[in-house]
């Protein structure tokens, strides 16, 4: 009876640890993927005419390309 109550354990030591392991797996997935969709956008190039004008993606503003922001909605150029 000894022998079982201590597999019993182990058995249940070790489900409990690969449970916790997948989740922890995916909560770093998720921010992995966070990560690698910022810095894309942040190191995205963006390709200008000779005046230096950007369009905003989210309004259609035209800005200064140094401003680096939009200044209709704010947004990253």
């Amino acid at each position: 009876m000894d022998l079982f109550a201590i597999a019993f354990v182990v058995v249940c030591v070790v489900g409990f640890a690969l449970l916790g392991g997948v989740a922890r797996s995916r909560d770093e997935t998720r921010g992995r993927r966070l990560e690698s969709a910022f810095y894309a956008e942040s190191h995205r190039q963006v390709h200008t005419d000779a005046t230096g004008v950007l369009m905003c993606r989210s309004c259609g503003a035209s800005a200064p390309e140094r401003a680096g922001r939009c200044p209709s909605c704010g947004a990253v150029l």
